[in-house]
């Protein structure tokens, strides 16, 4: 078998290229691997502007505080938490992971608990949906969720009639949330 560097001018060139080689190895190593590789980042979660984020701009002042109010008042009779969210659009995302990272972020629910809801709605993309904290898993799994927005919101909105989609959206969510109660000897002292 012949060596690749069998006769004495193949091993001079090699002997001679092994500094260069070795430069080149060390800069390779310094180069840091962020800049080779592609960034895989979650887009931004959006920040919670109270009960109500609205930032597709679509309920006036006073629909917005009535809607607030209202799932404030929820809270505090029965520990549950249900936040409402308009976006003008999910700019590509999956709206399952972003409503997903949405509740998780804003940390829905009390904690410990996880009996929060989120009411999420994509203005461009015609999206409604509505996420549970693991306490309401319940309320997305036996379809009472897809029934409240099949049933309840979708033909309202189709309608034209937004706002009231929304309100009797959160009223049905609501009504189904009072079927599971917290027990008292976990409420925390800021329910009622």
């Amino acid at each position: 078998m012949k060596s690749l560097f069998s006769n004495s001018r193949s091993r001079v060139r090699y002997e001679n290229a092994l500094p260069h080689i070795l430069l080149l190895f060390a800069i390779i190593l310094l180069v840091p691997t962020g800049a080779c590789s592609r960034k895989t980042e979650q887009p931004a979660v959006l920040k919670r502007q109270g009960w109500v984020s609205d930032y597709a701009a679509i309920l006036q002042p006073e629909e917005r505080e009535r809607l607030a109010t209202m799932l404030e008042a929820y809270e505090k009779e029965t520990c549950h938490q249900i936040y409402l969210l308009i976006v003008p659009s999910l700019g590509g995302e999956n709206f399952t992971d972003f409503s997903q990272r949405t509740v998780t972020a804003w940390q829905i629910g009390q904690p410990g608990l996880g009996n929060g809801l989120l009411l999420s709605i994509a203005m461009q993309e015609g999206s409604v949906r509505i996420e549970s904290g693991p306490y309401f898993e319940w309320f997305i799994k036996d379809g009472a969720a897809e029934k409240v927005l099949k049933d309840v919101v979708i033909p309202l909105f189709q309608q034209g009639r937004f706002v009231e989609g929304i309100e009797q959206g959160l009223q049905a969510i609501m009504a189904a949330g009072r079927l599971k109660p917290v027990p008292d000897d976990q409420k925390p002292g800021s329910c009622g």
